[in-house]
């Protein structure tokens, strides 16, 4: 505590000073100035800002960031959804400009009244917006001055063009002392000229639809004061025609009063989802079940019901390659729905991660434009830290859900040798309890078929890992504790399709796209994309690979034209804008190694691209250039090393490693690359 021009004291008066002081607050500790009241049990303060009266309500323990309400009109009148915020610690404002309608002055008023809540006192820099009747015109009308500091709004039978309400040139009845004072405070010189202003809210969504700002407004639909159909109606049809996200409430057979819903749950969680600042997430092991519904999956069991085709991609490593659950999910949709034509978009690579499939997502699933997708990474994402998954996790679900936002999306978790000791204990392991926080955020529902082995496990009737027959009765599960035999994608089929049957009667079609107004990380990786190696890139020794080469019939469907380069010495150049750089290519036994230079700077070892797995060619990433200045533009060259890689880490493979490993199988320099993954993007020269 400071205290001001306080001449000094001693003996008993500065003990009895101090014990004041310690036991009641001065007036310059109250947070905010002018008159102190109450209101529903919170400390209301009333002072001025920019020559207005203004009122502050301060939750009793403010939540991390400062989150708040601002109302445009009409602040206290059904007060509780703002005493249910006021209860998360949101603080709710109001400006007294009364009789003002939006106007261009009193969006000034309000400009000074934000700098001031978020310069002096630390609000945070988006505030959800309340625009009841009139107040829809202030809110608005600031929104769309202001698109970037705004959260969300929440309009309730909102005035959305004053032609409507207060000029009742519509269905309205209108207010003609009203409609006289917008001439006045907009200054318009007569009625014509009222009625050719182009800035109502109704023609001011652009900003806002691209700000990704979430609407929601409630209405009844017998309002003969502000007719919904040409105020939010009008609002709605716009607003989605824009790409932005808005929810109706219609209350049927209701006129413009009573105002709110007699269960303001959905409108408190509306403001309190996406007005929350965001905080960092912390780990933390989520217990393990079989299903978690969430937001279910309305949309394509809708279209599967109704007989429509429908699309289901599988995203993920070798278990999800296999034609196991896949396939066998896949016919099972086929047989459930047998007036639904069924499509598969095979999405899965063996050996690959979310920090792959974050990058593929366009190429390998996106262009096929699908209506449920499958992720399948727990056991791939094993080994990565939870940071790591967020962002490209969170990567797949913002470009799935910004290209589609009616696709639904499942998280499923298959098993692993070591999983058993976190599913024992009622714990999903790390991947998958990393994958679940994400999960709950997004309200994307999640399989775990682990759990399932786990229990089968316990209860006798399953063993883990075998490479011989089981009794009768038990389940061998598979050979290598990881990829499941076919009785192992049967649990995992049979957990699946128990899990959708479950999910059904509460699954509900979703527009999911008002989900991504509030991200879980701010460094995920839904900037990510891939942009294929050009000729114009590559320098010495190179050659695009035929459609008839081995390889190219492996592996381009995948991934693309490959570029072979063989000679030491020859260089693959590109410049970009962005954070992070990888190239996309193959290991194998005949591969060599480059030297990687990143803006003038060359990396100390030169890097292989062989492995202890080379006995073949399989699809992988090589990371060149990663934290860097994600606005500066950045330049990258790979060139292929002079000598060949160490060999021996395969050896353990092999029946006669000395002798193999001088075989021409184990011979060259050879590199083999077809695309550029990239947070950013690519420039051409």
């Amino acid at each position: 505590m400071i205290v001001r021009h306080v001449r000094p004291l001693s003996g008993l008066l500065t003990v009895l000073f101090l014990s004041l002081v310690t036991g009641v607050a001065a007036a310059d500790d109250a947070p905010f100035p002018g008159k102190k009241s109450e209101w529903n049990g919170f400390d209301r303060y009333d002072f001025e800002v920019d020559g207005k009266p203004v009122l502050v309500v301060a939750p009793k323990e403010p939540a991390p960031g400062k989150p708040w309400v601002w109302h445009g009109e009409f602040f206290g009148h059904k007060p509780a959804p703002d005493i249910a915020l006021l209860e998360r610690g949101f603080h709710i404002v109001y400006m007294r400009v009364p009789d003002m309608f939006g106007c261009p002055k009193a969006i000034e008023h309000w400009n000074a009244f934000y700098d001031e809540l978020t310069g002096k006192y630390g609000f945070a820099q988006k505030a959800a917006l309340v625009g009841l009747s009139r107040g829809g015109l202030y809110c608005y009308n600031w929104a769309a001055a202001n698109p970037d500091k705004v959260a969300c709004i929440y309009g309730d039978a909102p005035v959305c063009d004053f032609k409507s309400w207060p000029g009742g040139k519509g269905k309205g009845k209108g207010s003609p002392r009203d409609w006289k004072l917008v001439f006045e405070v907009f200054g318009f010189e007569n009625e014509a000229e009222a009625l050719a202003w182009p800035h109502n809210p109704v023609d001011s969504l652009e900003p806002l639809a691209k700000a990704g700002v979430p609407l929601l407004h409630v209405y009844g639909d017998a309002d003969e004061v502000v007719p919904w159909d040409e105020n939010t109606g009008i609002i709605a049809e716009r607003y989605r025609k824009l790409g932005g996200s808005i929810t109706l409430i219609d209350k049927p057979g209701v006129g413009h009063h009573p105002h709110g819903l007699e269960d303001s749950t959905p409108i408190v969680e509306f403001i309190a989802r996406h007005a929350s600042v965001p905080q960092p997430p912390e780990y933390r092991p989520v217990s393990a079940e079989l299903v978690r519904p969430r937001n279910g999956l309305g949309n394509v069991l809708q279209k599967l019901k109704q007989g429509e085709p429908v699309r289901i991609a599988y995203l993920g490593g070798s278990i999800t390659a296999a034609a196991g659950w896949r396939v066998q999910t896949r016919d099972w949709f086929r047989s459930e729905f047998p007036d639904a034509e069924v499509e598969e978009i095979h999405a899965a690579i063996g050996g690959t991660g979310s920090d792959l499939g974050v990058f593929r997502l366009e190429h390998d699933v996106l262009q096929h434009r699908p209506d449920l997708l499958f992720v399948e990474f727990a056991v791939n994402d094993g080994g990565a830290s939870p940071e790591r998954i967020w962002k490209a996790m969170e990567g797949i679900v913002r470009q799935t859900w910004a290209a589609y936002p009616r696709c639904d999306i499942c998280f499923v978790y298959t098993f692993r040798v070591g999983y058993e000791n976190d599913l024992r204990e009622g714990n999903s392991p790390r991947a998958a309890s990393a994958m679940e926080l994400l999960a709950d955020h997004y309200g994307i529902p999640s399989i775990n078929m682990a759990l399932k082995v786990v229990e089968l496990e316990q209860a006798g009737t399953l063993i883990f890992k075998s490479d011989e027959p089981t009794p009768e009765g038990v389940i061998r599960f598979s050979k290598d504790g990881v990829h499941p035999l076919e009785e192992g994608h049967r649990i995992y089929t049979d957990v699946i399709s128990d899990a959708i049957r479950q999910m059904e009667p509460t699954s509900e079609p979703l527009d999911h796209q008002a989900w991504l107004a509030v991200p879980f990380v701010a460094d995920h990786w839904q900037a990510a994309t891939t942009v294929p190696v050009t000729q114009e890139m590559l320098s010495g020794d190179w050659k695009r690979l035929g459609d008839d080469n081995p390889l190219a019939k492996r592996f381009q469907n995948r991934m693309g034209p490959l570029w072979e380069g063989t000679e030491p010495g020859s260089r693959l150049t590109f410049r970009f804008r962005g954070s992070t750089a990888k190239l996309y290519d193959l290991l194998g036994p005949d591969c060599g190694q480059v030297i990687i230079t990143v803006d003038g700077k060359r990396r100390e070892k030169p890097v292989p691209r062989f492995d202890s797995y080379c006995t073949y060619h399989r699809i992988a990433t090589l990371t060149v250039a990663a934290g860097l200045d994600p606005d500066e533009v950045h330049t990258v060259t790979v060139e292929i090393h002079p000598e060949q890689p160490d060999r021996t880490p395969v050896a353990f493979r092999l029946k006669d490693p000395e002798t193999e490993l001088k075989s021409p199988k184990y011979q060259g320099t050879n590199v083999r690359v077809s695309r550029i993954l990239v947070l950013g993007e690519v420039l051409n020269d």
